[in-house]
């Protein structure tokens, strides 16, 4: 079947027999017509019914039997053929899914029928001709409170549900047991079947706490060319009822468990309402049960929903939502497809006798070189004298493989041991490894030795090196501190130490040389240095001493007064000439301060110094001094 082509999804209705012996003289509340039609009583209306339409509809008097050769049996063929097929029972609670999926001794349900349908038409075939080789596994899970556990081998965690490259759906951890009879099946399903959750409620004594699924993985080998391979699943699913907990009369655990069960099936009433409207996006991960039935519903199974519905008119609500959500599943369309593939089978190996195991695992005897052997195509053996020597041998390689070889033509033996022998003959004898002697290994050890010594010696100078930089680095750093601002150059970065220390080669004035010629290159060259000069200060007496910086202890930085008037000049030029926007462009004058200078000098008339401004009410002396210095610092710092 190509992938294009769809099937729909079949949807039979089951009604079960009235157990209530008080409503057995009442009328039921629903009926069939005939085999595919049934009607139901209008709620809304006594004098109509509301028809339906669906594949089948079996009434109280049909058989397990019926419901299996007309419903179930025609999928079984497409699992032979690598296709998958589902088949689950939906309805609400004590409407007889697990009756119809299982069944009791007497008369067994869909599931045991399945299976033993199934082995036996793989045992009949694999009796019949040898060209197909089948492999049956299946394995046993429920769904109980959104938590996936396996009833064949139980596990104390929820399984978690996978999704692999070709959107097939699977379980890893999931037990997966090989039976080839059906007497093996039922010695591992009827003990799980008995680990499944069930409780009693006022509506039924044994209800189905979790949604049970069986999962049959048939997988097809051809023992022939083209060799291959068909991989089929039969999904068979008994889904928990829904529940009015009014009637039910649930409460702690058993509400919790019909709260879990209601949310799942209303999950997959979501599911269909998206596969009918074509939506682009299908709620599947809203839940785990919903999950699981991806590929039962819109997905690329053939599948067949039956439909439990009870006659009492007390389950009237429940078999009226339960018919409506039975004939928008009729809608849904699948597009099932064969999972084929190629794989060739591997031939079972020849298993050896005693006698040859016995001799492969015994070391050949290596036989004693003489003169005449030299001069044949045999190949060469280095016979080793010394335990301790490796093994360096030609042996040969086609031989042994030929002689297991029973298929083979002479004539294509013959050459290939010739081929061996040609081989062999041009191959060189291997050069035996010299082993040093004691004299050259004393020889590797002294000049080991001498290397380490080398290197322990160039890492103390290195060490020793890293020292007197970081030294260095040390006193450029005190020498650079001494400066008042960090545009004053040092003399080649050499520190005051160094310059002390060479007090020797002086002149007359007892400073030093190049101490002396820096002082000139600061004082002269520089143009960083205007207003400032280097001066040195005694920290006892207080004087300044220029001539001889190297004999004193401290360093100052004293303005030059010159430079400092004509400054100020500047500075009172513009506190008589300039408007509000130039005074405010002086450091420590904002809007405030130049409104007041400029109200002044037009009261007063202009400043005859820059000291004239603590005439200005609201400057004091204070204020003035620190408008002079910051303009002063500005100067320095930007010019």
């Amino acid at each position: 079947m190509s992938k294009k082509a769809g099937c729909r999804v079949r949807v039979v209705v089951r009604l079960r027999p009235v157990l209530d012996e008080k409503e057995r003289c009442k009328e039921p509340c629903v009926r069939g017509i005939d085999e595919k039609h049934l009607e139901i009583f209008n709620w809304r209306n006594d004098q109509e019914t509301i028809k339906y339409n669906f594949d089948a509809f079996y009434s109280e008097r049909s058989s397990q039997e019926d419901i299996y050769q007309d419903s179930v049996e025609p999928l079984l063929k497409h699992t032979l053929n690598g296709q998958n097929a589902s088949v689950f029972a939906y309805g609400p609670t004590f409407a007889g899914k697990t009756f119809t999926m299982i069944g009791c001794a007497s008369d067994v349900g869909i599931i045991p029928r399945s299976v033993n349908k199934l082995l036996s038409i793989i045992n009949a075939e694999q009796s019949s001709t040898d060209e197909w080789n089948y492999t049956v596994n299946f394995s046993y899970l429920e769904i109980y409170q959104e938590k996936v556990y396996d009833l064949l081998e139980p596990k104390n965690h929820d399984l978690l549900i996978r999704e692999d490259r070709e959107r097939n759906i699977f379980i890893p951890g999931l037990a997966e047991k090989e039976i080839t009879s059906f007497e093996q099946f039922q010695k591992l399903f009827i003990p799980a079947s008995h680990k499944r959750t069930t409780a009693s409620t006022k509506l039924n004594s044994r209800s189905s706490r979790s949604h049970a699924i069986l999962l049959l993985k048939i997988v097809r080998v051809q023992q022939v060319a083209p060799f291959k391979k068909l991989t089929g699943k039969l999904f068979l699913i008994d889904l928990a009822g829904s529940e009015d907990n009014r009637r039910t009369g649930n409460h702690g655990i058993r509400l919790k468990e019909s709260g879990a069960i209601n949310v799942s099936l209303f999950s997959l009433g979501q599911v269909v309402d998206a596969l009918n409207q074509g939506l682009p996006r299908i709620p599947y991960r809203d839940s785990k049960l919903t999950r699981l039935l991806q590929d039962s519903l819109g997905g690329t199974a053939h599948a067949c929903m039956i439909t439990n519905i009870a006659p009492e008119e007390k389950h009237y609500s429940d078999t009226y939502s339960t018919l409506n959500f039975a004939a928008k599943s009729r809608h849904i369309i699948n597009k099932p497809f064969t999972r084929e593939s190629t794989e060739k089978p591997k031939r079972a190996s020849k298993r050896k006798s005693s006698e040859e195991s016995y001799t492969l695992k015994t070391p050949p005897k290596i036989p004693r070189r003489t003169p005449d052997m030299l001069l044949t195509n045999t190949p060469f053996v280095t016979v080793r004298k010394d335990s301790a020597k490796p093994k360096n041998s030609l042996q040969p390689f086609l031989s042994p493989f030929l002689r297991r070889q029973a298929n083979f033509a002479e004539s294509v033996v013959t050459r290939l041991e010739i081929l061996e022998q040609s081989i062999l003959s041009q191959m060189r004898p291997p050069v035996e490894e010299r082993i040093p002697e004691q004299t050259e290994q004393e020889d590797l050890l002294r000049q080991l030795e001498e290397s380490r010594q080398q290197l322990k010696l160039l890492q103390e100078q290195n060490q020793k090196l890293k020292e007197q930089r970081l030294s260095e680095l040390q006193n450029e750093q005190n020498s650079t501190s001494d400066c008042l601002f960090q545009k004053i150059p040092l003399v080649k970065k050499k520190s005051a130490a160094k310059l002390v220390d060479k007090s020797n080669s002086a002149d007359g004035s007892g400073q030093p040389v190049k101490t002396k010629k820096a002082l000139q290159n600061v004082n002269t060259q520089s143009p960083d240095l205007q207003f400032v000069k280097i001066v040195h200060t005694d920290s006892q007496h207080g004087k300044e001493n220029v001539t001889d910086p190297g004999q004193q202890k401290g360093w100052a930085v004293k303005l030059n007064r010159e430079l400092q008037d004509k400054h100020n000049s500047e500075i009172l030029h513009i506190l008589n000439t300039g408007t509000v926007k130039q005074l405010k462009s002086l450091q420590s004058i904002g809007e405030k301060r130049a409104n007041l200078i400029h109200g002044w000098r037009e009261t007063h008339g202009t400043f005859s110094k820059v000291e004239d401004l603590q005439r200005v009410h609201g400057l004091t002396k204070k204020t003035v001094e620190s408008i002079v210095k910051n303009n002063l610092l500005s100067k320095l710092m930007f010019q």
